[in-house]
């Protein structure tokens, strides 16, 4: 009930990710698959909230969620913007739960626990480990709790307390969890610190699309493990295939993150710092050839003017730009095309993930004869 009211209030907020009918370009897995047409696109994206309505009403929802996550895996590979980190989560927490609803019996009950207790533990430690960066302290952290130091200047102190503590509450809360006698502490440190991160981002008025997920990790995590003496963690490769699945993708694969071999999203690296960005630089007569929608994410104030891709997502998405360069590149492909004859004007500039010490970023640039790569 709790994840597919999760899946449900996340894709209300961000509907326009899901249909086809849009200026941000999507970012399909191979380049052969077709813009899926209106009002299909439509249609389907209406499926996914008639299978997880389905999903919380019926009493034995069975086939429900695999419905759910045939069509929403398959619309996903349409579009990598649409592997938001509150997505990747939930999706795989629902196909260990719909493992148990299809085969109902206490063993595969107990494997799709518990592999929703490692996707949930895992994430934590990672997102932890990610927020150990110069970064996350000087720039990430300041930006996301601006609202809050507007609305209650004297709390700047603690404020940035927890952003030197935060790394280390997160990786704390994921270790508590593995054991019985730290269980409960952990449960209660884990809900402190989505208070306060739910609340900084209400008063930032930011990436409304995540506040649903924090409060819904609130009562994930106290019904996975408010019970201390039942609700251990098992070896993943003791047990069934869906736990050593969730274990590889959750607990070991975003290691390969911090050398580039893994996406920064599918490794809890949201608000961390430690991700790629991007801008597109123009010229002001490139600025003028944009479709109008798309000029108030331009910054037009004083030369270089460019083009905040992150918060063109965000305006007609309301999500975050999925921080990969093969993103970036079929963003710039877009407004190149814009361009036409004039693209000479247009300029993609890729800032790589900052030294970890350091906050340097190295930079990459491409234009619009040279946006091919992996």
């Amino acid at each position: 009930m709790v994840v597919a009211a999760g899946l449900i209030c996340g894709l209300a907020l961000c509907w326009r990710l899901w249909i086809s009918r849009r200026l941000f370009p999507l970012t399909p897995v191979v380049g052969w698959l077709p813009a899926i047409p209106f009002p299909l696109d439509c249609v389907l994206a209406a499926f996914l909230f008639i299978l997880l309505g389905a999903t919380m009403a019926a009493p034995r929802p069975r086939w429900f969620p695999a419905g759910f996550l045939a069509l929403a895996g398959a619309l996903s590979l349409w579009d990598q913007m649409r592997w938001q980190p509150w997505f990747y989560q939930y999706f795989f927490m629902l196909a260990a739960i719909g493992f148990y609803t299809r085969r109902p019996d206490s063993r595969n009950g107990a494997a799709a626990l518990n592999a929703c207790r490692l996707i949930v533990i895992s994430t934590y430690f990672w997102g932890g480990l990610q927020k150990l960066n110069v970064t996350f302290v000087r720039q990430t952290w300041p930006d996301m709790s601006a609202g809050i130091r507007r609305l209650l200047p004297n709390m700047a102190g603690p404020l940035d307390g927890f952003a030197l503590a935060a790394p280390f509450v997160e990786t704390a809360v994921a270790v508590g969890l593995l054991f019985a006698k730290t269980r409960r502490a952990a449960v209660m440190l884990a809900v402190v610190t989505h208070v306060v991160i739910l609340t900084t981002l209400v008063a930032s008025g930011e990436n409304t699309v995540v506040w649903p997920w924090n409060a819904a990790l609130i009562l994930i995590v106290w019904v996975l493990f408010a019970e201390p003496s039942r609700t251990a963690v098992r070896n993943p490769f003791r047990g069934t295939v869906p736990e050593a699945v969730v274990f590889v993708l959750f607990g070991l694969l975003p290691a390969l993150s911090f050398a580039g071999a893994w996406d920064s999203y599918l490794s809890a690296a949201l608000y961390s710092g430690n991700a790629d960005q991007a801008v597109i630089y123009l010229s002001a007569q490139a600025i003028q050839r944009l479709p109008s929608e798309i000029r108030p994410h331009v910054w037009q104030e004083s030369a270089p003017y460019f083009l905040d891709i992150n918060r063109w997502a965000f305006g007609e998405l309301n999500v975050p730009v999925y921080p990969e360069p093969r993103v970036f590149r079929k963003v710039a492909e877009r407004v190149c095309a814009y361009e036409g004859e004039d693209a000479s004007d247009v300029r993609l500039r890729i800032l790589l993930k900052p030294g970890l010490l350091t906050g340097i970023r190295r930079s990459e640039f491409y234009d619009c004869d040279h946006l091919g790569g992996p």
